[in-house]
């Protein structure tokens, strides 16, 4: 299945004459785990703090010789763009990034006009973002509850900042979290 593609660093793929085939998208991170062998014991005892490892996903880069440079110096501008940390965004999942930077030094192939590469990249955290969200409320002393929607699927830290803007003690607030 080839992607539209992705940007990284502020990149596109496109302007680069990529195109990318995902060789091993994964739905779920490794958990982090201790296991312990226990003589005497079958198995192992296993350690988790609800925890994951950081994630790895590799794709396979097609690329064409631009008309005004060989497929070296090609080479060399994709080289130079992927190499740092930054955000990670694909095509296909409008909305959502990842923190990534490229694992290991990514093989070339090299043909008369195109290119193709193996690229790995690592997000840690293994979790896509989305931008940030604020939502403003005014509570008064009949307003009931307030809903803060969360749409991940993994467990997200957040801010509540509450402000007393009137003259009145503020008293028997109640942060409650569900998960639905």
């Amino acid at each position: 299945m080839i992607t539209t593609g992705f940007t990284f660093n502020s990149g596109h793929s496109e302007s680069y004459g990529i195109v990318v085939d995902p060789t091993s998208r994964i739905i779920l991170p490794e958990k982090r785990r201790i296991l312990t062998d226990i003589p005497g014991r079958s198995g192992y005892h296993v350690q988790s703090d609800g925890t994951y490892l950081a994630r790895q996903e590799s794709f396979h880069c097609y690329y064409v010789k631009p008309d005004n440079m060989s497929l070296a110096d090609s080479a060399r501008r994709i080289a130079l763009w992927l190499s740092g940390e930054g955000r990670l965004e694909f095509d296909n999942e409008p909305g959502k990034y990842y923190d990534a930077f490229v694992v290991g030094a990514p093989p070339q192939q090299r043909h008369l006009k195109y290119g193709e590469f193996d690229v790995t990249f690592c997000y840690s955290p293994p979790f896509a973002y989305t931008e940030t969200q604020e939502q403003t409320a005014i509570i008064t002393s009949n307003s009931g509850f307030i809903l803060l929607p969360v749409n991940g699927t993994a467990d997200t830290p957040c801010r509540i900042i509450i402000k007393n803007r009137g003259n009145r003690v503020i008293q028997n607030i109640r942060v409650t979290r569900s998960i639905q």
